[in-house]
């Protein structure tokens, strides 16, 4: 390598040379010539030094994202974006659950995004790189090298805000690794899109440095130019759609799928079954290891995840309005197979399907009809589609009849990181280009209809970045002047902060900035954000049927205002757009806030319907002396069903000692609150009867609207301190499962005990969940 720079160096000084040469020509001033002799060979190591340098760093910066929802690997997309445009750095995005701890040790710019999950746990896919940190004796030379900058994504709402961003950078700096720009903790509560801005603006004004550039370039994202364009022109949308007859099952298992195309197909998705292509001419000029791979962090679920069958779907409420807009909690039992191992209170991450009212919104949008959306179409690469569409025209017949066997990679189970390579990192690393593989947004062969209801998200306003490219469907050039002022960086935030105070959704944008946009399929669902699964606490216990599991889900809600504020500031704001007087009555009309979770289930799920899931653990665990083990259990509402599926497990524990001839000794406690019992009361009968049959000692109920004064779980838990204390001494351990204020509140309540004993003990509950004795689950 030096080697090349000296002959870069002797190039360059000779060129110098040859420069001063002519200026000396032209002045004939020997002087003049010595001094810019000497002026460069002085100057030439330097700068070949700070060069070298230079391009070291710049090939030596990765973004690490732990994320669990998507926005964190969304924010390492856009710096990745934004790097090379002002930096000319060319970073590699590598997600933590594929870290490599020898790439890590070499030297570079470690750049990570990272998420606190829960109650101020590292995301799923970062779970065994904070084992791995926690792991490392300070004086490790794994980062000695590392010059790092660190944003963390939080919400306020819980107690641990950006713990795991606190505690990486706590990591790192005990490593003796060097902090490049202040770590901004980000939160999702306020605008954490704001806050991704102002760590970027730190961290863009600390690089330079690094870099030895005199002039630092200034962050300012590029204003949009006015004119109209079309997605074919748009370099991220690189691939397209093809339509196919029919799916046809060809083995019992089921497991095995093959197409019969109808069309010219370059199917980049299919390996193709080299039998049936006997005569070489025929073949069409594809890689035939291609393979089907995931883009994102969500799509490791939509390519690994289990199914299951709705049994039965009911309302537990009582004396309730049974319409769509009445109040619902469901209970819902769903049939899985024997080999699916689940525990009582497990979490459920379930993929649920967008409303039919939405979907019909987008699908009439999309111009796409009843027959239309049931077709099954597959992603195909444009690029390799532009370069065979001769190959493909001289071939049409002879494809027609050919079969393609499905290829899905389903590689992303989590590695042994210490036998961690390159080669494993560069295999599932999703950010750096490989010709041999298509990347696609979700799995496909798929129908339009359930591309729409399952991998789309069409309620939520896409991020600026996203939003931007929008603007390729648009036709109208007024219009187009209009959605780039509102998305321009003077307007934006005003913009955003008007669309955040109104709940408004993406439909209601597209009705007021987008009414001329001609939506195609294709691009659509490449630019369209990905659904997210959504977790529930598991209800059942395989106790009491190992193929049959609960869920218990309430219904998300309430009427809001309508538009007309939002209308108003927009046009105080010189954001108004044109509108018709209909148009306008209906944005002014009223207005429901639908969750689109909750509401899919409780609301649209039907028995034999198939659901997406996956089961993770929870903390939620019982003690393994559970003959002996004191417990107190904590809830509201809904946060009742991790006790549900406890019942389950009572009862199946209680009937083994009394067949043991044994005596169970702890005593188990139920502190619940709800609306009305008359109304919300969930589980009334299977408590009520496990009270009666001794399976739960004593019970305590917060019925805060049953009575003029409300009354609350935390104060049950004062009136009974004295039972609360004593149970507690003797080693008791405390669930907690509701909302985060609630949750709150009870923390509060038992941290003050100490101190109703006469104890000055102001870290109660921190040593008691540091002991594992407290264990809480919020919302």
């Amino acid at each position: 390598m030096f080697m090349r720079w000296n002959k870069i160096s002797r190039y360059t000084l000779l060129s110098g040379i040859i420069i001063s040469f002519g200026l000396f020509y032209k002045s004939k001033n020997f002087n003049l010539l010595r001094t810019l002799i000497r002026k460069l060979s002085s100057l030439f190591p330097v700068f070949i030094k700070n060069n070298f340098l230079n391009n070291e760093i710049k090939n030596s910066v990765k973004i690490y994202f732990g994320s669990q929802s998507g926005t964190a690997e969304e924010f390492a997309k856009e710096l990745k974006a934004n790097l090379n445009d002002l930096f000319h750095i060319q970073a590699n995005i590598i997600d933590l659950e594929y870290f490599n701890k020898e790439e890590i040790k070499s030297f570079g710019i470690r750049i990570f995004i990272v998420a606190t999950y829960g109650d101020g746990e590292p995301t799923d896919n970062a779970v065994e790189f904070f084992k791995w940190l926690k792991s490392l004796n300070n004086d490790n030379d794994y980062f000695r090298n590392t010059k790092y900058s660190i944003m963390g994504l939080g919400s306020k709402q819980y107690k641990h805000f950006n713990k795991i961003a606190k505690k990486l950078d706590t990591f790192l700096l005990n490593f003796k690794a060097h902090r490049i720009s202040e770590t901004i903790y980000g939160d999702d509560d306020d605008n954490i899109y704001h806050d991704f801005e102002v760590w970027k603006n730190k961290f863009f004004l600390q690089l330079p440095k690094l870099l030895n550039m005199k002039n630092i370039p200034v962050y300012v994202p590029k204003e949009d130019i006015i004119e109209l364009i079309s997605w074919t022109d748009m370099s991220e949308i690189k691939l397209d759609i093809q339509y196919c007859d029919h799916i046809i099952e060809e083995d019992n298992n089921k497991k095995e799928k093959n197409i019969i195309v109808t069309e010219n197909i370059i199917n980049e998705n299919f390996t193709i079954n080299q039998q049936l292509l006997n005569n070489e001419q025929n073949k069409l000029s594809i890689n035939n290891n291609s393979k089907h791979i995931s883009t994102d962090i969500i799509g490791k679920f939509y390519f690994n995840h289990l199914t299951g069958k709705v049994i039965s779907n009911k309302n537990l409420l009582k004396n309730v309005d049974l319409s769509n807009n009445g109040d619902k909690v469901n209970h819902i039992n769903i049939s899985i197979e024997e080999n699916i191992i689940y525990k009582a209170a497990d979490n459920l991450s379930i993929l649920t399907k967008n409303t039919n009212e939405v979907i019909n919104w987008w699908l009439k949008r999309l111009n796409i009809d009843d027959k239309e959306k049931t077709k099954k179409f597959i992603f195909i690469n444009r690029n390799k589609l532009r370069d065979n569409s001769s190959v493909m025209n001289d071939q049409k017949d002879e494809v027609k009849n050919k079969t393609y066997n499905n290829n899905v990679n389903k590689g992303n189970n989590k590695k042994n990181n210490d036998d961690n390579s390159d080669n494993n990192i560069n295999s599932n690393n999703n950010y750096n280009d490989n010709d041999d593989d298509i990347y696609v947004p979700f799995p496909t062969p798929c129908s339009v209809e359930d591309a729409l209801s399952y991998y789309c998200d069409l309620t939520t306003i896409p991020r600026l970045n996203i939003l931007k490219k929008f603007k390729c469907f648009i036709k109208d050039i007024e219009e187009l002047k209009m959605f780039n002022f509102i998305l321009s960086n003077n307007q934006r935030n005003t913009f955003f902060n008007i669309c955040k105070e109104c709940d408004m959704t993406f439909i209601e944008f597209v009705d007021m900035f987008m009414q001329s946009a001609v939506f195609e399929l294709s691009p659509f669902l490449q630019l369209i954000p990905r659904n997210t699964p959504k977790s529930y606490t598991i209800s059942s216990s395989p106790k009491e049927s190992k193929d049959i599991l609960s869920l218990t889900v309430k219904k998300k809600q309430y009427c809001i205002h309508s538009l007309r504020r939002a209308l108003k500031n927009f046009k105080k704001n010189d954001m108004f757009p044109k509108l018709s007087e209909q148009k306008l009555r209906d944005l002014c009309s009223r207005r429901w806030f639908k969750g689109s979770s909750s509401y899919y289930l409780t609301e649209e799920l039907n028995v034999n319907d198939i659901v997406k899931f996956n089961i993770k653990s929870s903390k939620f665990v019982l003690p393994e002396n559970i003959q002996s083990s004191h417990i107190i259990m904590i809830a509201t509402g809904t946060g009742i069903a991790p006790f549900k599926a406890f019942l389950s497990e009572f009862i199946y524990y209680d009937q083994q000692i009394v067949k043991n001839n044994f005596v169970r000794k702890g005593k188990r406690i139920l502190f619940y609150g709800c609306r009305k019992r008359e109304i919300d009361f969930l589980y009334e009968m299977e408590i009520m009867d496990a009270l009666e049959k001794k399976h739960i000692d004593e019970t305590y109920f917060a019925f805060s609207r049953d009575q003029e004064s409300k009354i609350y779980v935390q104060d049950l838990i004062l009136q009974n301190k004295e039972l609360v204390w004593n149970l507690l001494q003797k080693g008791a351990y405390i669930y907690v499962c509701g909302n985060s204020n609630m949750s709150k509140d009870v923390n509060k309540t038992i941290n003050s005990l100490p101190l109703h004993f006469k104890q000055n003990d102001k870290k109660f509950t921190k040593k008691l969940k540091k002991s594992g004795r407290y264990i809480h689950e919020m919302w």
